[in-house]
């Protein structure tokens, strides 16, 4: 060749020998408890096969040589470039999900140009009217942007974006992370952001999507601020009376960060984040349709529909409609009405130029819903906490049937995305997000025999936010020294109301799980406005520099600057992060990290006595060491972290305080492995240790943080059959005893709860049809879900659901 150049790539990965499923298995065990210097130096040299798992990717149109640079550097694959073929040559790049054959293919489109496999490993570029040399074999391509499942490689992905850091590997990220997939959310028959992370033992549900009013998620025992810790493609998702209510089926995946995201993402509480990523326009044409019911009655229809139009596919679009009504699981009086609809398109004004603009629009009633359970010693409307009743099985109606939650929620988002140098790019996005929501919702005080009074409130609301932020990206450096740096700046503006017409009613007592009736009270209000009681401005600016010292180090630093303003206070705060990535081997990262993270103040709950009192920001600080392994068939990481948050309770008098810190402090284990062609463990496990330092006399000092379990265990599997496209899964998770008040007077018991599933993929004539079958809670669990020192809530009864999916 006349010229040839290896294209850069953020990793260089080698292999192990060929292992037995059980050395593997082993392996994995000896991963999980820190066995750093597995297989040692002498594989290093050895060429590692790509893994061929569909992943995403989010390439910008450039010239060929750029292009090709970051899908090398994403994919972790060596592709070697013949200057003279290449020059002048552009591409498309890419958006949406892609194996690396299709990947390439995909890039290489209208370039006359084709990827053979090469015997020194990696790709090289050949005229596409060329037979395979001696240099590889032709590889067959297929672009699976829409079609292909990470199934078969246990639903693992190699990179996702982070914030202010942008899109990164996930092995050389120095922070837990982990992506929920497409094919992983279908598979599970997920409706909610609860359903579809309960694979993962590092989240818990405080709540959930039926019972209760909307999801509430703890990560490493925090509980997640519904105002901040909620993105949209990275963007603000701000919820007033809780979460925000998204719909998962119309996401790409679901993106998590374990820990302080202050640095990365901005204000939030020191948990972590939880960034949702839209469907968006892919290569490939998707024509797809969903039906499902429910053993109670509830039927869902959804349709996906996507592609490219016009000269070179500039103009791309997806579409996703769903509808969903009937009886919820929730016996004599649940009932569930949701409609759903997202919009996405991008044209690509340039092959430097992207323009994207979506829209997300919801409408969601669920009928015979509380918004929590106190417990007491009286079983009359009080919020002193006392001694837990038994837990009730989640099929049992608790509220009264004309108790309601009703949300309609809209968020529009447009970006503009520049590549005005062969490594550098420039963005600007912004998001508005409307959420208003009327309810009529109950309050259950209820003592440890079961006795209960229901407390109906009646209180619309409206939450609106918007947010501003432009990056800046770019790559400089040689070999042994090269920097990824951004620049950014973000404004956000939060404005909350509720309406003056507040009412309330207690509408009796009686004993939990006996359906007791009462007369509707007809509270409903109408909405009289009353301004925006809540009014917040947060801008921040941020720097980050990922210096790459050769191929074994990476040093990471960044800053970031933020300003929160509102009625009652105006408080400005730098948060650095510092990280060291160090790589002993190429498929194995060892990191340590530190990080701060300006947390917005914490608001007094409704039922409190200083009910919507707003408290002052405060900064929080985490620490973290790791290992992440990344090899073809599995994927694992160990993780001991130390985390200080804000301290905030409900006194014996009623009153929300926030005083003292809890200090969370633990080790998180995970792996994803691929035993053979048919066999998927995925598996991950918490030992956490949450404690209340720095209180007031320093009377709660030592005491377990409520809300946090000591230990939480996850385990997902799948086997498929050698002789037929069947499906067989399995999988439990278990929570341990958690503290029930900050005194830790009472606990509530832990919880084991199993799901089974099957699927069957056929063809109907040209059609691909994937039928479900997931049976959750097999044995029927009764449990109590927490979220905080004092709500509690019913968990999801056995559940069986039903669906058939069309691929067109």
């Amino acid at each position: 060749m006349s010229s040839v150049t290896i294209v850069r790539t953020r990793r260089h990965q080698a292999g192990l020998p060929s292992l037995s499923p059980l050395s593997r298995a082993i392996i994995v065990a000896c991963l999980s408890i820190g066995a750093v210097g597995l297989g040692g130096t002498a594989y290093a040299q050895q060429a590692r096969p790509a893994d061929t798992s569909p992943q995403m990717y989010k390439i910008a149109a450039g010239t060929l040589d750029q292009a090709l640079n970051a899908f090398g550097a994403q994919a972790g694959i060596l592709i070697w470039i013949d200057a003279t073929r290449t020059q002048g040559k552009t591409s498309a790049g890419l958006n949406g999900q892609y194996g690396v054959e299709g990947g390439l293919a995909a890039l290489l489109a209208g370039s006359g140009l084709q990827a053979v496999k090469s015997e020194k490993g990696g790709y090289v570029l050949q005229d596409a009217s060329s037979s395979p040399t001696s240099n590889g074999t032709l590889p067959t391509v297929e672009v699976s942007a829409a079609a292909d499942s990470g199934e078969n490689n246990a639903y693992r992905t190699r990179s996702m974006n982070l914030g202010a850091l942008g899109a990164g590997s996930l092995r050389n990220t120095p922070y837990t992370v982990d992506v929920v997939t497409r094919e992983l959310i279908e598979n599970k028959q997920a409706h909610s952001l609860s359903d579809a992370v309960k694979g993962d033992a590092g989240i818990a549900s405080g709540s959930n999507y039926t019972n209760g009013t909307g999801d509430v998620l703890l990560i490493r025992g925090t509980l997640l601020s519904y105002r901040n810790n909620y993105k949209l493609d990275g963007m603000d998702l701000i919820g007033f009376l809780g979460a925000p209510q998204l719909p998962v089926e119309v996401m790409e995946n679901i993106e998590v960060l374990k820990g302080a995201g202050g640095f990365l993402y901005g204000f939030g509480t020191p948990g972590g984040i939880v960034s949702l990523s839209l469907k968006r326009p892919t290569d490939a044409p998707v024509r797809m349709l969903n039906t499902q019911i429910t053993d109670s009655g509830k039927v869902l229809v959804h349709g996906d529909l996507g592609g490219r139009l016009g000269e070179d596919g500039r103009f791309g679009y997806r579409i996703n409609l769903i509808n969903e009504q009937g009886n919820t699981y929730v016996k004599d009086g649940g009932k569930i009405d949701r409609q759903t609809a997202s919009l996405a398109f991008d044209w690509r004004l340039t092959r430097d130029v992207v323009l994207s603009v979506d829209a997300l629009h919801q409408e969601r009633r669920v009928d015979a819903v509380y918004y929590q359970l106190v417990p007491n010693a009286s079983g009359a409307v009080s919020n002193a906490i006392s001694a837990p009743p038994a837990a009730v099985d989640g099929s049992k109606r608790l509220a009264s049937p004309f108790a309601y939650s009703q949300v309609r929620s809209t968020s529009l988002g447009t970006s503009l995305s520049w590549q005005f140098a062969p490594e550098w790019n420039a963005k600007v996005s912004y998001r508005k997000w409307d959420q208003d929501m009327q309810s009529d919702h109950s309050f259950l005080y209820a003592n440890a025999a079961g006795t209960y009074s229901e407390m109906q409130i009646s209180l619309p609301s409206q939450v609106r936010s918007e947010q501003t932020q432009a990056m800046v990206t770019g790559s400089f450096g040689g070999d042994f020294l090269r920097n990824d740096v951004t620049l950014g700046v973000s404004y956000s503006g939060i404005y909350a109301q509720e309406s003056n017409d507040f009412k309330s009613a207690v509408l009796g007592t009686g004993v939990l799980g006996t359906n007791t009736n009462y007369a509707n009270p007809g509270l409903s209000t109408v909405w009289t406005g009353g301004g925006w009681r809540f009014p917040e401005q947060q801008k921040s600016a941020f720097i980050s520099d990922i210096a790459h010292f050769g191929s074994q180090v990476d040093l990471i630093g960044g800053l970031r600057h933020s300003s929160f303003r509102s009625t009652t206070y105006d408080k400005g705060a730098v948060t650095p992060t510092l990280a060291l990535v160090y790589r002993p081997v190429n498929w194995l990262s060892t990191y340590a990290s530190y990080v701060e993270a300006l947390e917005q103040g914490s608001v007094a709950p409704t039922g409190t006595i200083n009910a919507n009192e707003v408290f002052a920001p405060l900064k929080s600080k985490q620490t973290e060491i790791g290992v992440k392994a990344e090899l073809e068939n599995w994927s694992g990481s160990a993780a001991l972290f130390r985390m200080n948050q804000a301290l905030t309770y409900i006194t014996s008098g009623g009153v929300y305080t926030q005083d003292g810190q809890a200090r969370y402090q633990g080790l998180e284990l995970s792996s994803k492995l691929r035993l053979d062609r048919r066999w998927n463990i995925l598996a991950s496990a918490v030992f956490l240790d949450a404690r209340n330092t720095r209180t007031s006399g320093g009377t709660l000092d030592g005491k377990r943080t409520p809300g946090a379990s000591r230990q939480q265990y996850s385990l997902y599997s799948e086997y498929s059959l050698a002789d037929m496209p069947a499906t067989f899964t399995g999988g439990v998770r278990y929570v341990s005893a958690r503290a029930l008040d900050t005194a830790n007077n009472w606990e509530l018991p832990g919880y084991t709860v199993w799901d089974l599933g099957a699927r069957y993929v056929t063809h109907l004539g040209q059609t691909k049809t994937t039928l479900r079958l997931n049976l959750d809670n097999v044995a029927n669990k009764a449990y109590w879900l927490m979220a905080g020192s004092n709500r509690l809530i019913q968990g999801a009864p056995r559940t069986v659901s039903l669906s058939a999916q069309f691929d067109f």
